[in-house]
């Protein structure tokens, strides 16, 4: 299984609240670029021709059980929902429709960050994944534990 944090663009609506679309995930794909590949057929609907993005941290060698904790971790302690960065994508980009990316699978996994928070996720990702945990801040402490001990 693998774990993945992605970067989102809107091509359609323009995001003017000078932050950016990070997505964090899990996927069965050992590319994650598959998972929003409409051509890749996974039993669910993909609506994304408005987005355009780039895998920006994965990691590969996971269990389901330790993918499933570190996306858990980032959106229900990192990001969480409610929080400041999960906001209603449609209400943010001021669409049309506001039910306008209701088909758009994941959508409710972006969260809206700003350059300096992704720079330091990030950082954390790849420490984490490294094993560098001297490097990690008290907030990813506690996937250590958990990862370790899945």
């Amino acid at each position: 299984m693998k774990f993945y944090a992605r970067d989102f663009e809107n091509i359609k609506y323009e995001n003017d609240t000078g932050k950016v679309w990070l997505k964090f995930g899990i996927t069965h794909h050992g590319d994650a670029e598959k998972r929003f590949d409409e051509s890749v057929d996974d039993g669910y609907e993909k609506n994304y021709q408005d987005w355009k993005g780039d895998t920006a941290f994965s990691w590969n060698d996971l269990t389901n059980k330790q993918a499933v904790i570190i996306e858990r971790h980032m959106l229900e302690q990192v990001f969480p929902n409610p929080g400041h960065t999960k906001v209603w994508v449609e209400k943010t980009l001021k669409c049309d429709d506001i039910h306008e990316y209701d088909t758009c699978s994941g959508i409710t996994e972006l969260r809206l960050i700003t350059q300096k928070q992704r720079k330091w996720v990030l950082f954390q990702l790849y420490a984490l994944r490294n094993g560098d945990h001297d490097k990690l801040s008290e907030a990813f402490l506690p996937l250590v534990e958990k990862l370790n001990a899945n």
